[in-house]
């Protein structure tokens, strides 16, 4: 069984196994000191391109998906010819299920997920909606956005918290499935800690602390539920889990209209950018079917590898698979293998503005628009979370991941395990220079000694991994030879979908819905969002 989840809008440092103390995650911690952390994982600077990469294993530049999420409206998205994750598994006898964002389009019924490879979708098809009303917000056109299987199901959303209503349908999904022959495969793909309304930071308690923790504490609860369903149906021990973010967190101005406030310490950037604030993020993988638990992988790994990765675990021949941008890690993760299968992968182009990105071995070569609006993503935004707050080791022991992956273990020497295991996934010390010069600059937030945009700039990501030296002048037969990879990429770069807004998809020409009834009153499959 494989049970994958996404979220969205999360920062490196938003979870307690970085460092910080600020934002209690006792499960996803639990997970982290119990499972591999993938620590050099890359997925793209936003959500659509992310999660067409995850589900076809290439590059979203193959597709015209390589831009901006794509907007409630427009009829881009995934192209009906590409061949899904999900409907892979199915040819191998999975049952697959979506419950949260789908995001990759849908203009026609044909493009929805229950028709792009899931048995069944429970969830909303835009960015993001409302945590406890099911409305997206674009533009000042509101519109509800939630459905089961393409069918209408606001009266299952709204008035609820949207965290919890997906891990309730996550953890029904699992009771159901136990005494199914089949293996499943669930995606869980929530909003948050996205927010979900512009203005508002919604909660399930409209307090102080609430505003500052509860959207994680509701994701950390989440992962409780769905390991502790697991485990009460006996199928923990034949999973393979996957905790994943698809972008780096969004942390200021000009793109905190939605009042995230992420935090990607100590790494420059954040979403939109392709510095490692932007596309490095937090990655964490268990099973007991994993040679070696309890370890970091320091080697690349980009999120278009899952495909093949979770292809190979199902029993499936990953070499057979043609045009695939992803590579399979599953011999690396169990053991068969011991070198890594990556050493270099595509960042992004997004030519539209300027950015791009590329690595090979320890280097990164990256160039941006030199734009206001562009360029602030560079930054170094963000909060430390070291100050003040005192991390609570007895809140990892005593939660519910914790006690399940290590059963009858005493919580004393657990604690001095994990506090151990967590000291090595800071990266205060890695960064000790460009900290230092944050702590001594006058400027809030940091500006780095480089931009990046009237030339590339190359960093050694291994000695430098936030960004700080600029290293380009003393090595420029490095700088030659990623450029000339860049630029083989760019030459098969297919332009960003940009269909424009479609009148006829105004929610109010659907009784106030982004989308349309599974068939139009005429019975074809007429214009809704995407």
């Amino acid at each position: 069984m494989f049970r994958l989840t996404e979220v969205g809008y999360q920062g490196w440092n938003d979870v307690g196994f970085r460092g910080s103390n600020q934002i209690p995650t006792p499960n996803i911690d639990a997970l982290a000191y119990n499972g591999i952390v993938l620590n050099r994982h890359y997925a793209l600077p936003c959500c659509s391109p992310s999660r067409a990469a995850l589900l076809t294993g290439k590059y979203p530049i193959r597709m015209g998906l390589q831009g901006f999420p794509l907007i409630a409206g427009h009829a881009d998205g995934m192209p009906l010819d590409e061949v899904l994750l999900p409907e892979y598994l199915q040819k191998l006898g999975y049952i697959t299920r979506l419950i949260g964002k789908w995001h990759l389009g849908s203009s026609k019924t044909s493009m929805t997920p229950t028709h792009r490879g899931f048995h069944s979708h429970f969830g909303y098809y835009n960015g993001y909606v409302g945590n406890k009303n099911g409305i997206h917000d674009w533009d000042n056109v509101t519109g509800y956005d939630c459905y089961r299987n393409g069918n209408r199901s606001k009266e299952e959303v709204v008035g609820n918290y949207l965290t919890d209503v997906y891990t309730e349908e996550a953890v029904k999904v699992i009771k159901g499935h136990e005494k199914s022959p089949e293996p499943l495969f669930l995606y869980l793909s929530h909003l948050a800690p996205h927010a979900g309304a512009p203005g508002v930071l919604e909660v399930r308690k409209e307090t102080e602390n609430s505003k500052k923790f509860r959207m994680m504490e509701a994701l950390d609860d989440s992962i409780g539920a769905v390991v502790e369903a697991l485990d009460s149906q006996n199928m923990l021990q034949k999973s393979v889990i996957i905790f994943i973010a698809d972008n780096g967190g969004i942390t200021a101005w000009p793109f905190s209209q939605l009042q995230n406030s992420a935090s990607n310490w100590p790494l420059r950037g954040m979403k939109f950018s392709p510095s490692e604030g932007g596309v490095r993020g937090v990655s964490i993988a268990w099973s007991p079917l994993f040679k070696d638990l309890r370890k970091t992988f320091e080697e690349y790994m980009h999120i278009s590898d899952w495909l093949p990765t979770l292809y190979s675990a199902a029993g499936g021949n990953a070499d057979l698979l043609e045009g695939l941008d992803g590579v399979s890690h599953w011999d690396y993760l169990i053991g068969k293998n011991t070198k890594s299968p990556r050493n270099e992968l595509l960042v992004n182009i997004l030519e539209e503005v300027g950015d791009w990105a590329i690595i090979k071995d320890k280097w990164k070569l990256v160039q941006v628009n030199a734009t206001q609006r562009r360029n602030i993503t560079q930054l170094y935004f963000g909060e430390s979370g070291r100050n003040g707050e005192k991390y609570s080791m007895d809140l990892v022991t005593t939660g519910r991941v914790s006690r399940i992956l290590r059963r009858n273990q005493p919580s004393d020497n657990l604690r001095e395990e994990y506090t151990e295991r967590r000291a090595t996934l800071d990266m205060t010390s890695a960064c000790a220079e460009r900290i230092a010069a944050a702590a001594s600059s006058s400027t809030d937030p940091f500006i780095p000694p480089d931009r990046c945009h009237k030339a590339p700039c190359l960093f050694n990501i291994h000695q430098d991994p936030c960004e700080f030296h600029d290293v380009a002048e003393q090595h420029p037969s490095v700088v030659d030879a990623l450029q000339e990879l860049v630029e083989s990429y760019a030459s098969e770069v297919v332009p960003v979908q940009n269909h424009g807004f479609d009148p006829a998809s105004h929610p109010k020409n659907w009784d106030g819905w982004w989308a349309k009834e599974p068939k139009g009153v005429d019975g074809s499959e007429g214009r809704g969002m995407s």
